[in-house]
């Protein structure tokens, strides 16, 4: 996988400037964190078919690449980015 998911280290009043869903965050290298999200991760050159897909809502963290885009969704999902 491009995205490696990590579990999220951060709590509830870290999400309190995030973001809605949905949200798209394009590699630079940043880190992102996610809560109740399902995710699409793509090459930057082509959005067009996901190279992976979580269905399932989840938590977590990680590293968004030069390269790779990540599309977050889901009800109620926040992201943030540092």
């Amino acid at each position: 996988m491009s995205f490696q998911v990590n579990d999220l280290t951060e709590d509830d009043p870290f999400f309190v400037d995030a973001r809605s869903t949905p949200y798209v965050a394009v590699g630079e290298g940043q880190k992102v964190y996610w809560k109740d999200c399902i995710l699409k991760i793509y090459k930057s050159t082509d959005t067009s078919k996901p190279i992976e897909t979580l269905d399932t809502a989840s938590d977590g963290e990680g590293l968004v690449l030069k390269g790779t885009t990540v599309w977050f969704g889901g009800k109620n999902g926040k992201v943030k980015e540092a």
